[in-house]
């Protein structure tokens, strides 16, 4: 969207310079520049032209969680439960919540959020737990915490692993 608005100001701003040093002929005398209908309906098709011209950027895909649920409390010294979440493959069991940043979703919306930031993380059963601590409170925004507490379920894995962690 961007890039085109980028080039319809463009083309837009170098065709006046280009009618306007065109018309110049050195002489201090004033002449009125009338543009005939076909060059102003010209003008006209090549701005809307370069206006129906939309670039896509492909988006990328989200990456696969590789877990079935992902259940998440930390606390701050400030706020008891100050990021909750909660993933499920089913979207009515997701929802986060983040004291923090007055977030507070549920439903599809939780899901998709989640999907998207628990994609990237790219954890596995066979991470230390302090690698997989650090990555969690650094995706969600937690710098300093009181309380830690992550349950995930892996895929294929029968087993829920607990990943806990607590500062005074």
């Amino acid at each position: 969207m961007k890039t085109t608005k980028f080039k319809v100001l463009t083309s837009t701003f170098l065709t006046s310079a280009l009618l306007l040093g065109a018309c110049g002929d050195n002489n201090d005398e004033v002449e009125e520049n009338e543009l005939n209908e076909s060059e102003v309906q010209k003008q006209e098709e090549e701005v809307t032209t370069e206006e129906d011209t939309v670039v896509e950027t492909p988006e990328e895909e989200p990456k696969e969680v590789a877990f079935e649920t992902f259940n998440l409390k930390i606390d701050t010294a400030d706020t008891k439960e100050a990021v909750v979440a909660q993933y499920s493959k089913e979207p009515k069991d997701s929802l986060y919540s983040n004291e923090l940043d007055a977030a507070d979703i549920k439903g599809e919306e939780a899901k998709e959020l989640l999907h998207s930031v628990l994609g990237e993380l790219q954890l596995n059963k066979d991470m230390a737990d302090e690698d997989v601590i650090q990555r969690v409170t650094l995706a969600f925004g937690i710098e300093e915490y009181k309380n830690f507490n992550l349950e995930i379920a892996y895929n294929g894995e029968k087993e829920v692993k607990t990943y806990t962690d607590s500062k005074k």
